[in-house]
């Protein structure tokens, strides 16, 4: 059966994304419970449908298949009538920029986010790699590349709870808040703390 993924009138495709241990998942829940909308955890898509190429043993993470994670994502939007929330640091891989209404990327300071993934027990490369990644503005990177500037906003979840980040997205949803890019700069605030080499220096 041939998919069509025509926008459907009034419907937003809302994708979350930032490097892992932001608050992606917990801040996506409770957007989609706010908007009444469907939530896409990729993540647990990926694992609960086997959509994978094979295990990565030094990150002990699993490697999805971008092409059938992909074409699930378009079976979905075929599917789905109302609001859907998409989380995942990939997302602006699966889900096609067309469709796309706003991209959120959720940014958090490097040194809480390193004890958060020390509190999670990361490993040594995983850790540092995801926090270079924050670092370097990975994620806002290729949200801009894949969807544009113009659909993408920033939010900051530094000592924030996941429900204060939902509302702002809510609000900048509705027009009231504005969507900033570019205005978080960890690498700048980290040089200025004589720390950049700390959080570099492993990756």
């Amino acid at each position: 059966m041939r998919m069509k993924l025509l926008e459907k009138k009034g419907r937003r495709i809302i994708i979350i994304t930032g490097s892992p241990g932001v608050g992606k998942t917990s801040v996506s829940a409770i957007l989609a419970s706010k908007l009444n909308a469907v939530h896409v955890d990729l993540g647990k898509l990926v694992v609960k449908e086997n959509l994978v190429t094979g295990k990565d043993e030094a990150r002990d993470t699993l490697i999805a298949d971008m092409e059938r994670v992909s074409h699930r994502v378009k079976e979905i939007l075929a599917q789905v009538e109302g609001d859907v929330v998409f989380d995942g640091h990939y997302a602006v891989d699966v889900v096609p920029a067309k469709n796309v209404s706003r991209v959120f990327v959720l940014r958090r300071n490097p040194e809480e986010l390193r004890s958060l993934m020390e509190a999670r027990g990361w490993g040594s490369l995983k850790l540092w790699e995801n926090l270079a990644c924050e670092v370097l503005d990975v994620c806002l990177s290729d949200a801009i590349k894949a969807c544009g500037a113009e659909k993408v906003c920033e939010v900051d979840a530094t000592r924030r709870t996941a429900e204060d980040v939902a509302e702002e997205i809510v609000a900048a949803l509705a027009g009231k808040r504005k969507c900033f890019v570019g205005v978080i700069d960890w690498l700048t605030y980290l040089e200025m703390a004589g720390r950049l080499n700390e959080f570099l220096k492993k990756f």
